[in-house]
Formats: structure tokens, sequence, C-alpha cells
């Protein structure tokens, strides 16, 4: 018989006895005071032992005070194993004495029904005993409609009325449990009272219970509760309602929700997020009672099945791979996103001090009109601008032209002219007087950010200033005294901008080049520059739909989503490295006159593989670089490949981000398993930068492919047409982005419960915000 105790008397047994209790034969019962000690006690017996089976129970009839002593308990309590000794009237007498009624089948809850051998009892579920001269044989579950067996179970427990386990909060380890999403009635009460006479136990938390008693009279009503999700338990016969399922309406068409989770593309086994359940993987698409399900697999071997119609509840999961799957039972789910949603309400009240103090901010009012000259500037490019570049020019002098700081994001997959429109912005700020920075993340694209303003501008007597680590020490002495003095126009510059003696007293915009690349400390820096300048960021790695809600409040965002006219997509060739197919990828670019990337990342053989390539292109002009060469070198040679002094140019990824060299159109990645996605999508996007068609081979050594690495290529396989990285780079790119965008520490909650619900947590804290402090503008909704 269960062990009994409360938990004040076993307090101090805990740490010495605990251990014995778990290993001895029966369930042990603590009367715990609340939810939370439930749970420590839990905790605490599954550290002694990690395959402690408890469970807690929580039930509505314990707010009533009512106390047993543990004879009473004992008595009150049945609990059977196969292989006790019992006679049928026996526990026929006990069952009836815990408040079962005898009826000649057993087909609803509280019932018992004795056939020879054999006792059918449901209480907390459905149990069949089958007896052999006065011993328990068998234990096994059945379904009361069919009066089928279903599954055996380990024993039988029979609870005192007064504690019935109507809302479990925790199940047996050995039940595999699948739960359904009720429908949504919108206060079709012949239709909830017909689909609740098909369970055994009903519990409705409900505001409305004397409304919802003369049509489910059997059901147990309790008061609203806030957070929980109604569901149903069939293999348990219950059924679990809230007011929203019972007076709220079926709000999902399949044009709605087809805007959250495109069904057909999800791939059995691919991770999802269930709002209100967890992350789960996709199993497959089912249909029950000629409706449609998503079948959802949790951990434990949980089951979810939600109706098609409410599929927007459910989306596809984004975040770093292999989350943890979510326990369907227990309250696993709901602690994780509680302790989400505290941290994104910090997250929030800082991205909300950051932007009051840009309100504060003021600045000079410009000409949304642009002049003649700028018009020159402007026209003198050999490509038309796309109907998106025009827009995000057009959206920046908007902000230009306000006296609030303008704080834009740009956003645009390679290629798509993000610099030209950057360029244009900085022309307006420069020819009414201001002075701009550009600040990238390495120096390779500093110095072809520099090359190009200083052709594009310098005719036009615009000054423009390059700081690196190519820029020696007299030169940078000099450009800061220019910059401090008015006589610079424009520096472009890495990490060096940030340098805390550097004066620039007539900033009017900064523009930040892909600003995720940069470290805390340098974000730092970066907000003493941005509070009275305008800021610019841009940046290749897409934003999410939940994103661009959740930041729209707070940023203004421009896309670019469309290609330049002309622009091919890249063939890209996955293959097993093979020097044949290599050596032909390179004759193919060299016989029409082009040039050749080729990424071998490994510094202690890149000098050989330029010496063995050599060999087999002797006439070829091949140079090597990577992070690691001094600064002369380094800005010699990709000044001579830019010229087009240099055929192959053997490089680590220092060429990763940002390079622009039309007449480069053939990209071959040595070792491509051992990149990430995001590394060979940027890679890729070195080339078909001009009208020519090009070619991206992505070499792997079939050895050391991992499963994972074969995903990645296969995933970069399928995206063909242009801006395609914007659904590539959900996967691996933008999540870090994301996560360094909004702080340090999201990258584990983006772990826990994927980027779309974390988002959509950080509007909805940012708009609270917005509603404590009495503001009237309407926030976006999600």
């Amino acid at each position: 018989m269960p062990y009994f105790r409360t938990l004040t008397e076993i307090s101090y047994e805990l740490a010495t006895r605990l251990p014995l209790l778990i290993t001895q034969q029966g369930p042990i019962l603590y009367l715990a005071e609340n939810e939370k000690e439930a749970r420590l006690l839990i905790d605490l017996g599954r550290y002694w032992n990690p395959n402690f089976p408890a469970r807690a129970i929580i039930s509505p009839y314990t707010q009533t005070q009512q106390v047993l002593t543990e004879t009473a308990f004992t008595k009150l309590t049945l609990y059977l194993r196969r292989g006790d000794k019992i006679t049928v009237s026996q526990l026929a007498k006990q069952l009836t004495d815990l408040g079962l009624e005898r009826e000649p089948r057993a087909v609803s809850a509280g019932t018992f029904a004795v056939r020879g051998n054999i006792v059918d009892l449901i209480d907390y579920q459905p149990a069949r005993i089958e007896f052999n001269n006065n011993c328990v044989e068998k234990i096994t579950s059945f379904n009361p409609s069919t009066q089928q067996i279903a599954a055996p179970l380990t024993h039988v427990l029979v609870w005192p009325p007064a504690y019935a386990p109507h809302l479990p909060l925790w199940h047996e380890q050995d039940l595999t449990f699948e739960f359904v999403t009720p429908k949504y009635y919108y206060q079709r009460f012949s239709l909830l009272k017909q689909d609740a006479e098909q369970y055994l136990r009903v519990q409705l938390a409900t505001a409305h219970a004397e409304q919802l008693r003369s049509f489910i009279p059997n059901a147990i009503f309790t008061g609203p509760q806030r957070g929980l999700e109604g569901f149903a338990l069939p293999s348990a016969h219950f059924l679990f309602l809230t007011d929203d399922h019972i007076f709220g309406q079926d709000e999902a068409t399949e044009e709605t929700f087809q805007a959250h989770l495109d069904i057909a593309s999800l791939e059995p086994g691919e991770y999802v997020v269930h709002i209100d359940h967890g992350i789960a993987l996709f199993h497959k698409l089912v249909t029950m009672d000629g409706a449609q399900y998503l079948e959802l697999h949790y951990d434990k071997q949980d089951k979810l099945f939600v109706p098609i119609t409410k599929a927007n509840r459910v989306e596809r999961y984004v975040g770093p791979p292999h989350p943890r799957l979510t326990r369907l039972s227990g309250a696993q789910w709901e602690t994780v996103v509680q302790r989400v949603k505290e941290d994104v309400r910090q997250t929030a009240r800082e991205l909300l001090e950051l932007q009051a103090q840009r309100e504060a901010s003021t600045t000079t009012a410009l000409p949304a009109q642009i002049t003649s000259e700028e018009n020159k500037i402007a026209q003198n490019i050999d490509f038309e601008l796309t109907s998106d570049q025009a827009q995000a020019i057009q959206d920046i002098l908007t902000d230009l032209a306000s006296t609030k700081p303008m704080d834009r994001l740009l956003c645009g997959d390679v290629g798509f002219g993000k610099t030209e429109v950057a360029l244009q912005a900085a022309v307006h700020i420069i020819l009414h007087g201001g002075q701009v920075a550009m600040l990238a993340p390495t120096t390779i694209l500093a110095q072809q950010h520099y090359e190009l303003f200083t052709h594009r501008l310098e005719s036009y007597g615009i000054q423009v200033a390059l700081l690196s680590r190519l820029t020696n020490h007299q030169e940078q002495r000099q450009v800061f005294q220019q910059l401090k003095t008015g006589q610079m126009d424009l520096v472009v510059a890495t990490h060096r901008l940030l340098a805390k003696n550097l004066i620039i007293p007539k900033l009017k915009l900064l523009i930040i080049d892909e600003e995720q690349r940069f470290g805390v400390k340098q974000k730092e820096r970066l907000k003493a520059l941005r509070h009275s300048a305008h800021v610019l960021s841009m940046t290749a790695t897409p934003i999410p739909r939940t994103l661009h809600f959740a930041l729209s409040g707070l940023r203004d965002i421009s896309v670019l989503n469309t290609a330049p006219a002309n622009r091919h997509g890249i063939v890209t060739v996955i293959d097993e490295y093979n020097e044949t197919l290599e050596h032909r990828a390179i004759t193919e670019e060299l016989e029409r006159n082009g040039q050749v990337y080729l990424v071998h990342n490994n510094l202690n053989t890149i000098y050989a593989r330029s010496s063995t390539l050599q060999r087999h292109f002797p006439k070829a002009r091949i140079a090597v670089i990577h992070g690691k060469l001094d600064a002369t070198t380094l800005l010699k040679t990709m000044h001579q490949f830019y010229q087009g002094n240099i055929d192959i140019l053997i490089a680590s990824t220092i060429i990763e981000n940002g390079l622009d060299i039309p007449n480069v159109n053939t990209l071959i990645v040595e070792h491509a398993e051992q990149f990430g996605l995001a590394q060979l999508y940027q890679l890729r996007g070195r080339v078909g930068r001009g009208h020519r068609q090009a070619y991206a081979y992505f070499l792997y050594y079939a050895s050391r492919l991992t499963p994972q690495a074969k995903q990645r290529l296969k995933a970069l396989h399928t995206i063909k047409e242009l801006g395609g990285g914007f659904e590539l780079a959900m996967k691996d790119l933008e999540i870090r982005g994301v996560g360094d965008m909004l702080g340090t520490k999201q990258h584990g909650h983006l772990q826990k419960i994927g980027l779309n619900l974390y988002t959509r947590l950080l509007n909805h804290a940012v708009q609270q915000f917005y509603l404590q402090s009495g503001s009237s503008e309407t926030r976006p909704q999600d």
C-alpha cells in the first residue's frame, strides 16, 4: 500500500529516507502543500534515481482543506499488481467502498463490472483485471466503447474520491500519450454536447459554468485557467476545454494559416513549434473522421494531432540545430516560455531605452529633393536601379528630411545593390554639408568600398579616406586630423573607426555594413556615435516576418527583394572531389578570359596547393591571400586581382563577405563538407556579379561527409533562384545575426523555443511597454 506522509512530516527525512523509499515496491504518496513543492519532491526523487517513476496530481478538491489519516487513506486506496492475492468479491466490495458503481458493463467514469473472473473498472483510466484462483493474473487497459483490450498495464491505482486526478500534470512513465487539439465550437452547444458524450471524463475551465451545466451536467467545472490550452486525451477518455474553445470561433482558414505555415512544404522529421505545446517533429498529415490533422511527435513518444484549421498555432522551427523536444505532459514548456518571457521583457526595455535616447536627440532636417549634382552622380552608373532600390532611396530621403535621427535597416541578398543605396544616401548628406562614416567588418570589404566610393565621387570634389590595417600610422594621423577639421567628407573604416580619439564633428550619417558581425564592446562604442547621427545598417541576412514585426516599431526596415536586371542564377555543382572536374572548370573559365576563386581554407597547405595548381596551369597567373598576410601584400594582391592581372586567386574564407568583381565567374570550394551553410552561401555570392553565367563548384571528400554536412550541401543545391538565400539563411545564417542584433544571450533562447516564437514574445513585450507608458501610437500586431 502507499507510503503516506505529509510534506512537513517528511522534510527532515528526505535526505536519508527517500533513497530507501524509492527502492520499495509500490507507490509512494506525498501530499505536498502546493504544486511547486510537489515538483521539488519529484526532482529530488529523480536525483537519487533517474528512472524514478513519479507524477504530481493537482486536484481542485484539495482546496477544501480535507485531511485524511494514514489509516483512512489506506482503506480508501486501491493498488493492485499482477500476482496480488485477492478474490473477485473482495475487489468488488472495495470498489463499492471507494464510490464506484457496479453496472452490467463499465462504460463511464466511476463504474465497474464483474464478468466471471474478469473485473472491468473505470477510474483514472479504464482497466481490466483478470483473475486465476483468487490471484491477479493480468492487467490491461481497454476501450469502453468496443470493450477491446488496448495495452498492458503495470498496476491499477484507484484514488480516494476527494483526491481524484481530474487534471493530471504528470503521467506514468510507461504510457505513449496521444493528445488531440479539440474543435472551436463558437457556441455550437449541441455539437459540444455530442462530442463531450464521447468521453468518460470532461473538465471545463470556464467562467460560464451555470450556462454550460445544462448541456454537459456530468462535467467537472473549474474557473478560468490562464495559459492553458484545451486538449483531448483519447487513451484516458479525457477532454479538457477552455472558454476559448467553447465560445471562440474557427478563426483560421486555408488562406490565413498558410501565411504562417506552408503545410505542403513540410518534410517528415522536420522540427516545428506549437505555440501552446512546444517543439515537436512533424510526422505526417493524417485524416480522421473526414478531417485532416497534423500529426506531431513529442518527447517520450507523445503525440499531438492538430486540426488543419488550427495550423496557424504551428510554425516551422527556426533556430540552432537539434533542439530538445518538449514533453506534452507536465509543465516543461510553460516553464521554458515563462523564463524566456522574463528575459524578453528586459530585452524590450533595453531596446526602448535606446529608442528613447534617439527620440530625445534632434538633428537638422535636410531637403527631401535631390540636387542636380546628386542626380548626375546617381545617373553615372551602367545599370538601372531596381524598384526596390529606388523605393529604399526614397525612404531614406524622407527620413533625412525629419529632425528625428534615422535608424533604418537595409536588407538585401548578396548582389542586390545595397551599396548603391548607401552611396546615394551618403552623397545627399555630404552635398548638404555633413560628414559620413562607413563601418565594414573586414579589411578587404572596407578596401573595396573605399575604391568604389573614390571612383564614383572623386571627380565631384568629394574627399574619401580609408582607415584599416592597410593604413599606416602616418596616414591614420592625417585622416584623423582631416576628419576633425571637416576637410574629409567620407571615411570608410574597419574597427579603427571606433577609436576613442577619433572626432568627426559634422558626422550626420553612419553606415554600418553587416552590423551583426561586430562584437558587444564594439557595439557599445557604436551607440555613442549613433545618438545624434542618422544610421543606415546593411545586412545580407534576412529579417524573418516575426522579427520584422517586433523591430518595426523601433527601427525602419527596407528590403531589396528584386534581383538586378540581366543577372543570372548561379549554376551550382555539388560533387565529390575530382581533380579532372576541377581542372575542367578552371580551363573553361580561363578560355573565356574570366577569373577564378579557389577556396582552400588551410593555411598549412595553401601554398603547396598553389604550387600544384601552377604545374597544371603553367601559363596562368596564380596568387594566394589569407588573413595572416601583411597589409602591404594583401592590398597589392587584391588590387592586382581586381584589375584582372591575376587569373586564379587561391584564398581562405577572407573573401567571404562583400567582394564584387564582375569578371570572376567561377568559384571552387575544396573540402566543402567543412563549411557551414552560411559560409557556403556567402562564398557562392562572390561570383555572378556581372552579366555572364557564373558557376560554383562545392567539392567534398566522401570519407569526411557527415549526415549534417550532407544536409547542408543538399539545402544549398535547392536554392537556384536569385534571392533564394532569404529562405536558405533562416536555418543557419540569420540565427547568429538575430542573436547578435538583440544581445549575446539570445542564442540560448532561440535554441529552446525557436526564432518565430521568440520574436512574437518580443513584439508582445514591446507593445506592453508602450501601453504602460501611455503611448497612443499603434504598434504592429503579429
